[in-house]
C-alpha cells in the first residue's frame, strides 16, 4: 500500500467532481466530466457577436431613405417583421415604428398573404400583405441580398453600398429594405429571389458590447487565447466591434462565400490569423473548428442553433448558450453557459487551468509523501533494524493514509488560481500529467522529508530497540508536521508559503484539516493510545527538534523560488 499510491483516482475524481460544481455556481454547467480538465488547453475561443460579445439589446440607431419617404421606409419595415415576434432586432423595429406613430395595429390590419421565411443562405424574409385594396411585398434582410433582387441605377446602386460602408463603419447592423406592388395574387413570386423590388432605404441597429468584454479581451490576449468572432453579421460591422472591444487582427474578414471558394488547406491557412468569419452559415462553423483542429489548436465553440450541434460536438469544448439555445445544440454541447455572457467562458477557462494545475500539484505531493513511507520500509533491512523496531508499522501507515487522502483531495483541491495563471500560454495537449520536471521536483522533496525523518529516527534509536518508541514518535511526526509545510509550499509554484497561506486564511475545510492534523498527533503521542501504537510522548526539545526538521525538510524550495523571482526580475 505504501509502495503504490492509491490516492490517484480518488484526486481525479473528486477534482473534476467538484471543478464542476464550483462552475455551475458561476452559471457553467458542465455535461461531460473531461472537459473541465481540457478548459485548461483552449488555445482558439470561437464566439458568436450576438448576445455573446453584445448585449443583444437592440436598437434601431439610423435610418437612410432612397427617396427621403422615411414613413413609407419605416412602415414597410415594420410589415417585413412578424406579426408575433420574438426576434430582440424585430422587437427594435417595432419598436421603433410605435415611437414613430405606427403602431401595430396599423401595421397589421390587413391580410397576410404569404411569407417568405428567413434562412441562413438567403438572409433575407418577406411578408405579401394585402391592405387597403392592394398586394405589397415588404422584404427586408442583409444588404447584399436585398440588393441583389432590387431593381435600380448603377448610381442608386452606388450610393446605396457607400451608405452601406458607412454605417457599417459605426458597429451597425445594416438591414435593407425593399418593397414593391403586384396586381393580383397569381402574380406573386413562387420565391422571395424571383422578386423584382425597390429599394426603400437602410436601417442601422445598434447592439452595444457587453459592460466589461474589452478586459475579458485583454486577458484572453494575455492568456495566450485567440479570440475569433463569427457571425451571419456584416464583416465591416464585425470589425468595427472587434476593433472597439480589442480583438487582435479586426482588420482581416474572410466571409462565407470566401469560404466556400476555398479549399480545406487554404482554410487552415487562413484561419492562422482571421479574427472575423462573417456571413457564415453553420456549415462553415464546422470546417472553421476542422480547420483549427488540423493546426493543432485546443478549439472552444459557442452556439446556440439547431445546425451548430455537428461544430459544437466537433470542437474540443462545445459551448451551449442556455438562455437561448435550443435543446440540439445543449444536447451536442460539452458546457452549457446559463447566462450566454462572455465574462463567464473566460471564468470557465481560467477555472479549468487552476483545476488541471491543482491536479498536478496533487499529484506531485502523493509522490513525495510516499517516498519517505517506502524508503523507510526498504532502508530498514540494509541496516539491521529488527522488525518489531521499525520506524513505520502497518498501523502508523495506515495512519499516515488517513492524514495524505483529505490532503490531496480536499486541501489542495481547494486551492486558488496562480496570480499569474491568465497570463500564461495554454499548456500543449499533449503534455504529460506528471512532467520530469514535477517527478524530480516530487523526489528531491521527498527525498529530503525521508533523510529529515528516518535520519532523526535512526540517530535517536541508536542501535538500541528499547529506543524505538521514542525514536518512532519523532520520525513518524516529523513525517506529519512536514505534511502541513508541504502543502503551503506546494500551493504556488511562484508565490510563497506564506502568500498562498494569506489567500486562504479564511478557509474553513483548510483549518479543519491543519488543525485536525495538529490534535491527531496530540492523541497519538499524550493519551494512552500511545502505547497501542508503540510510541512515547515527546517533550518539548524533543517537539522543538523535530519542529525544526520538518521546516527544514520543506522550506528549503522557499529558498529556490526566491531565486527564480530575483532571475526573473
Amino acid at each position: 500500500m505504501a509502495m503504490i499510491p492509491e490516492e490517484f483516482p480518488v484526486i481525479l475524481t473528486v477534482f473534476l467532481s467538484m471543478g464542476a460544481w464550483r462552475l455551475a455556481k458561476k452559471h457553467s454547467l458542465v455535461r461531460k466530466l473531461p472537459s473541465v480538465e481540457t478548459l485548461g488547453a483552449v488555445s482558439v475561443l470561437c464566439v458568436d457577436k450576438t448576445g455573446t460579445i453584445t448585449m443583444n439589446q437592440m436598437s434601431v440607431q439610423e435610418t437612410w431613405s432612397v427617396d427621403e419617404d422615411k414613413y413609407k421606409l419605416i412602415e414597410t419595415m415594420g410589415l417585413g417583421c412578424e406579426t408575433d415576434v420574438y426576434d430582440p432586432m424585430e422587437k427594435a423595429m417595432l419598436s421603433y415604428c410605435e415611437n414613430f406613430g405606427i403602431s401595430n395595429k396599423d401595421l397589421f390590419n390587413g391580410m397576410l398573404i404569404r411569407e417568405y421565411a428567413f434562412t441562413n443562405e438567403l438572409k433575407m424574409m418577406g411578408h405579401i400583405w394585402k391592405r387597403n385594396g392592394m398586394i405589397t411585398i415588404a422584404a427586408k434582410g442583409s444588404p447584399e441580398k436585398i440588393l441583389s433582387i432590387c431593381e435600380m441605377s448603377n448610381d442608386a446602386r452606388s450610393a446605396a453600398e457607400e451608405k452601406i460602408i458607412e454605417l457599417s463603419r459605426e458597429g451597425l447592423r445594416v438591414i435593407a429594405v425593399a418593397t414593391t406592388d403586384i396586381d393580383n395574387e397569381q402574380e406573386i413570386p413562387r420565391n422571395i429571389t424571383d422578386c423584382h423590388l425597390t429599394l426603400l432605404g437602410l436601417i442601422g441597429l445598434s447592439d452595444p458590447p457587453r459592460e466589461g468584454i474589452k478586459d475579458d479581451i485583454t486577458v484572453c490576449n494575455k492568456a495566450g487565447i485567440r479570440v475569433i468572432m463569427i457571425t451571419g453579421d456584416n464583416g465591416v460591422t464585425a470589425s468595427a466591434i472587434a476593433k472597439k472591444i480589442g480583438i487582435p487582427n479586426s482588420n482581416k474578414i474572410v466571409t462565407g462565400e470566401m469560404i466556400n471558394q476555398m479549399s480545406d488547406e487554404q482554410l487552415c491557412q487562413a484561419v492562422k490569423d482571421v479574427s472575423i468569419f462573417s456571413r457564415v452559415i453553420p456549415e462553415h462553423k464546422m470546417r472553421i473548428v476542422k480547420a483549427l483542429k488540423e493546426n493543432g489548436e485546443v478549439v472552444a465553440m459557442t452556439g446556440d442553433g439547431v445546425n451548430d450541434a455537428p461544430a459544437l460536438k466537433y470542437a474540443d469544448i462545445g459551448i451551449a448558450m442556455g438562455k437561448r439555445g435550443r435543446e440540439v445544440s445543449r444536447e451536442a454541447a460539452d458546457l452549457i453557459l446559463m447566462d450566454d455572457n462572455f465574462t463567464t467562458i473566460v471564468e470557465t477557462i481560467k477555472d479549468g487551468r487552476r483545476i488541471y494545475d491543482n491536479i498536478r500539484k496533487a499529484v506531485g505531493y502523493v509522490f513525495t509523501i510516499h517516498i519517505p513511507i517506502a524508503f523507510s520500509a526498504l532502508l530498514a533491512p540494509f541496516l539491521g533494524i529488527s522488525p518489531s523496531a521499525l520506524l513505520l508499522l502497518p498501523l502508523h501507515v495506515v495512519l499516515m493514509e488517513i492524514l495524505i487522502d483529505p490532503t490531496c483531495s480536499i486541501v489542495l483541491e481547494r486551492q486558488p488560481a496562480e496570480t499569474d495563471i491568465m497570463k500564461c500560454c495554454p499548456r500543449d495537449p499533449k503534455e504529460k500529467l506528471l512532467s520530469s520536471s514535477l517527478l524530480f521536483k516530487s523526489i528531491l522533496q521527498g527525498i529530503t522529508i525521508f533523510a529529515a525523518s528516518f535520519g532523526l529516527y535512526y540517530f535517536e534509536l541508536g542501535g538500541n530497540p528499547l529506543n524505538a518508541p521514542t525514536a518512532r514518535a519523532m520520525g513518524l511526526t516529523v513525517i506529519m508536521i512536514s505534511n502541513l509545510f508541504l502543502v503551503q509550499v506546494n500551493s504556488s509554484d511562484n508565490d510563497f508559503a506564506f502568500q498562498s497561506l494569506k489567500r486562504l486564511i479564511k478557509d474553513k475545510i483548510m483549518w479543519s484539516v491543519n488543525l485536525g492534523t495538529l490534535l491527531l498527533i496530540a492523541v497519538i503521542l499524550y493519551t494512552p493510545l500511545s502505547s497501542y501504537l508503540k510510541l512515547n510522548p515527546l517533550s518539548a526539545v524533543q517537539l522543538a527538534t523535530v519542529l525544526l526538521l520538518a521546516a527544514i525538510s520543506v522550506f528549503w524550495y522557499e529558498v529556490i523560488k526566491l531565486i527564480n523571482h530575483i532571475k526573473n526580475k
